[in-house]
């Protein structure tokens, strides 16, 4: 189970949100904090969605949208600030293996090797391209949310992001949903180890 999994089965998006200040009543409706909401409009619980502005989430994307923090930046605040003890980048790869599993591999075939390789690259590839389509639907909705009133007013940093990186990330997401085993390949070799 990852960071993201931990904190989201011990924590609700209804929780953080109280934690943070917002006052949710006892059906679970709120007034949404990512726009100017006079009533109520937000039903939040587990997780959260605004019938008003089309915010939703949980309780990661909830903390990472209202302190601007990344997806881990914001698991990690939640686990500090509510004292969940989950270890965070602890690293396997120091640690040596058992000599039963060091056997097991040696006697793979090349064919149970390459089909080894191919399944782990396929998962890389799916999870990655999960992660860009989440950041891509955060473009989405702060391409709206921070859009300026006017010309005049100052564009908020959110806006300007989604501006810059939607185009480069949906060609992305479009390679390591379809590209060929050599483009993800590379892929993962140069943007993938950024």
């Amino acid at each position: 189970m990852n960071i993201f999994q931990e904190v989201k089965a011990r924590v609700t998006a209804r929780q953080v949100a109280e934690r943070y200040g917002l006052k949710v009543s006892r059906n679970g409706m709120a007034c949404c904090p990512f726009h100017n909401d006079k009533h109520p409009s937000m039903k939040i619980d587990q997780n959260y969605y605004c019938f008003a502005c089309g915010a939703k989430g949980d309780a990661v994307n909830y903390v990472a949208v209202q302190f601007g923090l990344s997806q881990f930046e914001a698991a990690k605040k939640i686990n500090e600030d509510f004292s969940l003890g989950i270890s965070i980048g602890q690293s396997v790869v120091g640690k040596k293996q058992k000599p039963e599993v060091q056997d097991k591999e040696k006697i793979l075939t090349k064919e149970e090797r390459i089909q080894f390789v191919q399944k782990k690259i396929d998962k890389w590839a799916k999870d990655a391209a999960n992660v860009l389509l989440q950041y891509l639907r955060w473009m989405e909705f702060w391409k709206e949310f921070y859009k300026p009133e006017s010309t005049e007013e100052e564009w908020h940093p959110l806006f300007v992001e989604a501006l810059q990186n939607e185009s480069k990330i949906s060609y992305l997401v479009d390679m390591l949903m379809f590209g060929t085993d050599e483009e993800i390949l590379v892929f993962s070799e140069t943007e993938g180890r950024r």
